[in-house]
């Protein structure tokens, strides 16, 4: 994972998870005097699947590639790279993000270890729970692996025998829900996220209802014992030291508010299973908005074999000669002017047939109403032709075609440590096309962008003009295009096979990695 894809993910699970802090924060409190406290704790499922549903792969959406749209093929792609290897600031950000997550741990470790040292001398008691020296924050679970329970010095004398049990009770119940692994996660996304102010506020309203989710459960398991274990809880001498991974007694546990929820009624069976329905609608309704709302990724279609289409069309005395490169399975197109007006839509798609043959489908329209759907298998390297009228059957279009396999071919120039890439899948002889080109140089600002160019070409192919047609939004990016564009030669398209001057219309994309562009409209 390069630094910018690390910086992308952590700042896309902030955002994700902090949404669903958000929410769980001002729905709380509600939840908890409608459903309980245990339904409370069940809502932070939340952050966890929602900053989870961001690292899953975005939607996608497979395009299909079209070329020779209205006379318009693509002839070719200009690959940009920056002349500088790497951008400093994804490498600067990534490791000051390293050094406040290594700050973090630290941080954490040192707690954990203040925690532990301060609990004294730890003995294994005959009931084979733990026996401390220190009295503060204790009864504790500590330890993620092989939890161990640790009792106060004097426990004994503290507790009454039914407060003990109550008290111990409310440690198993820990070490049963593997709540010391939820805090152990907890750690860990500090670490992760040490950068999000909100997550130390939302940390501590998450352990807050742990605890009093712990409370619920205890209450409801003991009957009648609400008494006993508020004054259990009166006795329990407080940490002034943190322990970020395991449970204990901290100094800003809501202690008044701990004793107030022993009055409410235990949860019944239909306030579990609201709290099981709420809990997974709230976690899998969040967890699928942040997935959705990702950009969506583009996929390509699959496509078959390189085939050169050479095509000559005649309308009402209007010719054309040109070829085209197509893939098989991939839709082509033109649009022709016939002699009388008449304006000429064609569709077709080749597909491998049966016995080597291929399939030759399409549409025509004339004037924008369709005249036929034909369907043709043709052999490579015969003739086929495709003769229709319009409607009122004044105008005709007559098509004969040549199939044969193709390369693509691609030519690479070199100009510092820029690239372009050409690759002629379909160059009519009527449209201009790329001789020689030499890349962009990249700006030292780094930005990224698409450039749209208009170039004017002469008959002896020089660029005689070259203009904006649509901003990148970046001065120096599209002033690095144009300053390109100037120097490059193109071959000039022809009619009735003299050279005449065009006009095309590039794209040229700036980007970290490798950018493509694609030429889609073109006029001579």
């Amino acid at each position: 994972m390069s630094s910018t894809e690390l910086l992308r993910a952590l700042l896309a699970t902030a955002l994700a998870s902090s949404a669903a802090m958000v929410l769980v924060m001002l729905l709380r409190r509600s939840v908890r005097q409608w459903l309980g406290a245990s339904a409370a704790y069940l809502l932070w499922l939340a952050v966890p699947v929602t900053a989870l549903a961001v690292m899953l792969p975005a939607p996608r959406v497979v395009v299909t590639a079209m070329d020779a749209v209205g006379m318009a093929p693509r002839i070719g792609a200009v690959l940009v790279e920056p002349l500088q290897s790497l951008p400093m600031w994804p490498l600067l950000a990534a490791g000051i993000w390293a050094c406040g997550a290594l700050l973090t741990a630290i941080g954490l470790t040192r707690q954990q270890r203040r925690f532990v040292r301060g609990l004294g001398r730890v003995e294994r008691r005959a009931d084979g729970f733990w026996q401390a020296q220190a009295v503060a924050g204790l009864p504790a679970v500590v330890q993620l692996w092989r939890p161990r329970i640790v009792l106060p010095s004097g426990f004994e004398q503290r507790y009454t025998p039914e407060e003990q049990q109550l008290v111990v009770l409310h440690e198993q119940v820990h070490v049963q829900r593997g709540d010391i692994v939820v805090n152990a996660l907890l750690a860990l996304m500090q670490c992760m996220h040490w950068f999000n102010p909100l997550l130390p506020f939302a940390l501590r309203r998450c352990r807050e209802d742990q605890e009093l989710s712990c409370d619920e459960r205890v209450v409801a398991r003991m009957g009648g014992a609400r008494r006993s274990y508020g004054n259990a809880m009166l006795k329990t001498g407080l940490a002034l030291s943190p322990l970020p991974v395991g449970c204990h007694w901290q100094n800003q546990h809501p202690l008044k508010e701990r004793i107030a929820m022993l009055k409410r009624p235990v949860p019944g069976k239909k306030q579990w299973l609201m709290m099981g329905l709420l809990s997974v609608a709230m976690s899998s309704g969040l967890g699928y908005a942040a997935w959705a709302a990702q950009p969506a990724t583009l996929q390509a279609a699959p496509v078959g074999a390189l085939h050169a289409i050479t095509l000559e069309v005649d309308a009402d005395g209007e010719r054309q000669q040109f070829q085209i490169r197509e893939h098989l399975g991939q839709p082509f197109a033109f649009t022709l002017q016939s002699g009388k007006g008449v304006t000429w839509n064609a569709e077709f798609m080749l597909e491998a047939a049966d016995a080597g043959q291929l399939r030759l489908s399409g549409e025509l329209k004339a004037d924008g109403v369709v005249a036929s759907r034909p369907i043709l298998l043709i052999a490579t390297e015969k003739s086929a032709q495709v003769k229709v009228s319009n409607a009122g059957g004044h105008s005709v279009l007559d098509v004969m075609l040549q199939v044969s396999p193709a390369t693509s071919v691609q030519q690479h120039a070199a100009a510092g440590k820029g690239r372009i890439s050409v690759e002629p899948e379909a160059t009519p002889a009527s449209i201009p096309s790329f001789a020689t080109m030499s890349p962009p140089r990249y700006p030292p600002s780094m930005h990224t962008g698409e450039v749209w160019l208009k170039i004017d070409v002469a008959a002896d192919g020089a660029v005689t003009g070259v203009v904006v047609d649509r901003s990148s939004g970046h001065a120096d990016l599209d002033a690095a295009a144009v300053d390109a564009a100037r120097g490059w030669t193109l071959n000039p398209g022809s009619k009735d096979g003299k050279a005449v001057a065009g006009q095309v219309r590039v794209p040229v994309r700036f980007d970290m990695d490798k950018t493509e562009t694609e030429t889609t409209d073109v006029t001579s």
